[in-house]
């Protein structure tokens, strides 16, 4: 098949310049949603990019066409928009073993109404959408993979949406203990707070009152 030749000489080159142990995280994860062969890893691996982003390093800009989708392999990422009084209001978490990106400028190419950037140095394996497109012609289960991707990313969001309309704010930062204490724990005072939609001084407070 004319792909599977050009897949197996870019093979060899792709090694050179991606971490094998990097890779395996993906090849992991999408193994828990599909089962693959041997050539079908060997396409997965190909079709994806390292990349590595320093610490409040930004990855994707408001205004700007979004043509890749990351896998975070270490790190921690966080989607954001600025509002009108010019706040950041942080819209996600995007954590290690999971996907990330503008997914609405990605899947719409049109400018993206989000910020991507690193919370903290992070690794990622990258695919933008023309090796998608090529991928999926070469492994045609992927398009379950990234209906899966899609289909979380909603959840999230509308799981979002419905706590800060439900909830008081000292249940959401309950909630977010029980359910990612992680972030509370590791993600700068300020992010968390803007993702609760309340003050840095109020998340302060509720921090110090639930302890």
């Amino acid at each position: 098949m004319f792909y599977n030749d050009i897949y197996k000489i870019e093979f060899i080159f792709t090694f050179r310049n991606t971490s094998l142990c990097i890779m395996d995280k993906l090849i992991t994860y999408i193994e828990q949603i599909l089962s693959l062969s041997d050539s079908e890893k060997d396409c997965i691996r190909i079709a994806f990019k390292q990349k590595s982003l320093k610490a409040k390093e930004l990855w994707i800009a408001e205004g700007i066409i979004c043509h890749q989708i990351a896998f975070i392999c270490s790190g921690r990422l966080r989607a954001f928009y600025n509002s009108k009084s010019g706040k950041e209001v942080t819209i996600y978490f995007g954590e290690e073993n999971s996907f990330i990106s503008s997914y609405t400028s990605f899947l719409t190419q049109t400018p993206s109404l989000e910020c991507v950037e690193a919370i903290n140095a992070s690794e990622l394996l990258i695919i933008d959408n023309k090796s998608l497109e090529t991928l999926c012609t070469v492994v045609p289960k992927i398009h379950i993979l990234f209906r899966v991707i899609a289909e979380n990313l909603f959840i999230k969001l509308e799981k979002r949406t419905r706590n800060l309309l439900d909830l008081t704010a000292n249940e959401r930062y309950e909630q977010m203990m029980m359910e990612n204490p992680n972030i509370i724990l590791n993600v700068p005072l300020q992010y968390t707070a803007s993702f609760l939609g309340i003050t840095p001084q109020h998340f302060s407070r509720l921090r110090k009152n639930i302890k």
